[in-house]
């Protein structure tokens, strides 16, 4: 069974022997478990996850990451600011969707931060009655995208509500997919 162990090991600056310190072994027995050269059982496992402060299922690799397109910038306006290297931009992570589409936010939109990365399941057809009441990414046109709020009317069109005052209400737009947000990634500039 392949681990995380190696990368929490140097995502928290330990040596080998400082790890093998932490949970009362040798260097060499560490090297051996994170290559894989020797057995990792649930007890080795819960004695890292306590060490790492985190969950014995981090430590597991199980290729759930997804790749997901990167759209582009998002800007104040709701436009989405790309160039020719966000058509092939793509990053894994694992998260939440069976379609997921991302943004980046180059300003503050309604309670998301300038810097954040919206991670969106993208929806089509009748799974689009799960948008409602909810913050979506929808298409304006083939280049432009919008973040707005979803009402869902007896006709099946949508109300398409801005996130800040002062936006314009779009109603009776009917979708041929939105992608509902399902995790917001945002990047701290000042640890202090």
């Amino acid at each position: 069974m392949q681990t995380r162990i190696r990368h929490y090991r140097k995502l928290r600056g330990l040596t080998l022997q400082q790890l093998a310190d932490s949970v009362a072994t040798t260097p060499q027995t560490i090297s051996r478990l994170e290559t894989g050269n020797m057995t990792v059982s649930m007890d080795w496992l819960q004695r890292f996850a306590e060490v790492f402060g985190i969950h014995v299922a981090d430590l597991i690799e199980g290729g759930g990451g997804r790749e997901i397109s990167l759209l582009g910038t998002l800007a104040g306006d709701g436009a989405v600011l790309s160039g020719a290297e966000t058509e092939t931009a793509r990053f894994v992570l694992d998260v939440p969707a069976d379609r997921p589409v991302a943004v980046r936010l180059a300003a503050r939109i309604g309670r998301y931060e300038a810097g954040d990365l919206l991670i969106c399941n993208r929806l089509e057809g009748a799974d689009l009655a799960g948008a409602h009441g909810q913050d979506c990414l929808v298409p304006a046109d083939g280049k432009m995208f919008f973040l707005r709020r979803l009402a869902r009317e007896t006709d099946g069109t949508f109300t398409l509500m801005p996130l800040d005052p002062g936006g314009d209400v779009r109603f009776g737009v009917q979708l041929e997919w939105a992608a509902r947000i399902v995790m917001r990634v945002s990047y701290f500039r000042d640890w202090h």
